[in-house]
């Protein structure tokens, strides 16, 4: 009996004369992989809209678990259930502010661009947030160690600012890499409303679902504290009583009555 040979030549990748898909090159953990090491090619896979639910539902579990990471180290600087609740609110936080935000995305690109897929959108909002995260869990030692060697109350706010001040820019550069499809101008358009748009209901949204740290007075823990004042001027504050220059007429002592410190 004889044997005859076809001459078929072997291909990498091929199993029963079909590709074989990479499957692992699209799972959760690959795409973390992605968003860490090899950014352009989760950018191309956005623009070309390779598995986008599968991206949206990634970087949403990045965004749990990173950014419940950074907000429970700031509970810990009063510890108990104030733990619990800001690992809870943070990731909130951030989502939310991809729901409201990725409306007004579409909305630009539409009409800068003449088109645009609300589903890439989302997952390009959340992928920039979830880079954010990345970096807010990577720095939740700082802040972590900053409330073990007995930093102020106001010292760890201006410690969390500066936190979120670094993962928003790196967020903010993946954000305007991934603006494929728009011209230079069109970015620029694009960019700049988003980045001020995101800037504005972020820092609300923050202010709205705080506290994440208690002051020493506070005696209850809340999971979320009754509206007053702003963003800005709460960190403007926190900034001149970590230098020792307190307001007294809007924090009075204990012991001193409205009368007695006002200017």
């Amino acid at each position: 009996m004889s044997t005859s040979t076809t001459g078929a030549t072997t291909v990498p990748g091929l199993v029963g004369g079909a590709a074989k898909e990479p499957d692992e090159a699209t799972g959760t953990l690959a795409t973390v992989d992605q968003l860490l090491r090899d950014r352009p090619a989760l950018l191309e896979r956005l623009e070309s809209g390779t598995d986008l639910l599968g991206i949206a539902r990634t970087m949403i579990l990045t965004i749990v678990l990173c950014a419940g990471v950074f907000g429970a180290a700031l509970g810990f600087h009063r510890g108990g259930v104030q733990i619990l609740y800001a690992g809870v609110k943070l990731p909130l936080v951030i989502l939310l502010t991809a729901a409201i935000c990725t409306p007004a995305l579409s909305a630009l690109r539409k009409a800068v661009a003449g088109s645009t897929v609300i589903r890439r959108d989302l997952a390009h909002v959340l992928v920039s947030l979830a880079l954010g995260s990345l970096i807010l869990a990577a720095l939740a030692p700082v802040v972590a160690l900053a409330s073990s060697w007995g930093a102020s109350y106001h010292q760890m706010v201006l410690v969390a600012v500066g936190c979120c001040a670094i993962g928003g820019v790196a967020g903010l550069s993946l954000f305007f890499k991934g603006m494929g499809g728009l011209d230079l101008g069109g970015r620029a358009v694009v960019g700049v409303v988003l980045m001020l748009l995101v800037a504005v209901v972020g820092t609300q949204m923050t202010w709205t679902m705080r506290p994440y740290l208690l002051r020493p007075r506070t005696e209850s823990v809340p999971f979320v504290r009754a509206v007053e004042g702003g963003f800005l001027d709460s960190v403007a504050l926190s900034f001149d009583s970590a230098r020792g220059v307190y307001h007294r007429g809007e924090a009075p002592l204990p012991d001193a009555g409205w009368e007695e410190e006002a200017p």
